[in-house]
């Protein structure tokens, strides 16, 4: 079979399912299997490929079909420019916490020495960028789930981050191990209400990890607890920075001011002009 029937039937299987980008996804799946880039499959579009191929790349279309999402069928996602392992039971990294990251860039320069503490940290996604883009950072990154664990370190050797980088295994909601005080907390915490879980999408609420989704009962059960314990872990003046959900700015940001903690708060746009951070600065 050559390469252009091969993609056209994909494209009509994935369509009939549901898939909402079904071209996209059989590309991107057929050029992960033949190590190539999408570009290659318009230039080769008459080329013949192997039955073994065919077989192969069919059974990659019926498990997106059943909407398992591409990030785990190929085992990576890119995520600020950088590649990261991802696998069922690791919550894969969103363009949206990229905002996260670059807030935290716009911060801190480059060339200042910096201690990070991630909370929630899955793949280790914002670890690692913090950790490759700001090359004078020592980062923390602490997560319950031993998939995780092993996710985050291993995203980081490949981003050649581990030097600088460690992976704790500690629940977020009970006293942390003794840490010490950092310049910056960060954290995508689980955010999405009980209740709404049951309502996403099929390739999030079949596939993805619910503990990396569910936030309690009103969303906010992370925010509340690391709010209130953020002085035993953010050095005054420090930066305690969360991606949050598209409607949880008020409330996140209620928490911060009650606490009477923090000197100065505020948020940051992604690009769709949604607030997906809020933070504020540790009272010296």
């Amino acid at each position: 079979m050559v390469i252009g029937d091969l993609l056209q039937e994909a494209v009509q299987a994935l369509a009939e399912a549901g898939i909402e980008q079904p071209r996209l996804d059989a590309e991107v799946l057929l050029a992960h299997l033949l190590h190539q880039e999408r570009l290659y499959l318009l230039m080769h579009r008459t080329d013949t490929v192997s039955q073994e191929t065919v077989d192969t790349f069919q059974d990659l279309i019926k498990r997106r079909t059943n909407h398992e999402p591409i990030a785990y069928i190929v085992g990576h996602r890119e995520f600020m420019s950088l590649d990261f392992a991802v696998s069922p039971g690791v919550l894969i990294p969103r363009p949206d916490t990229e905002t996260l990251v670059e807030l935290v860039l716009e911060t801190y320069p480059k060339t200042e020495p910096i201690t990070i503490l991630d909370l929630c940290t899955g793949s280790g996604a914002i670890a690692v960028s913090l950790a490759h883009y700001l090359p004078q950072s020592r980062v923390t990154a602490v997560d319950i789930n031993p998939i995780c664990i092993e996710t985050a370190q291993k995203n980081a050797k490949h981003n050649g981050v581990d030097t600088r980088m460690k992976v704790l295994a500690a629940d977020v909601l009970k006293p942390l191990p003794l840490l010490g005080t950092f310049d910056c907390v960060v954290s995508n915490p689980p955010y999405i209400p009980t209740k709404m879980v049951a309502t996403l999408d099929a390739d999030v609420q079949d596939f993805e990890p619910h503990t990396a989704l569910d936030g309690g009962d009103d969303g906010l059960v992370f925010y509340r607890h690391i709010i209130k314990n953020i002085s035993g872990l953010l050095r005054p003046g420090g930066l305690l920075a969360f991606e949050i959900g598209h409607d949880q700015k008020d409330a996140v940001l209620a928490l911060m001011k009650e606490s009477e903690n923090f000197a100065g708060t505020g948020t940051k746009c992604d690009l769709a002009g949604i607030t997906r951070v809020v933070f504020g600065w540790l009272k010296p």
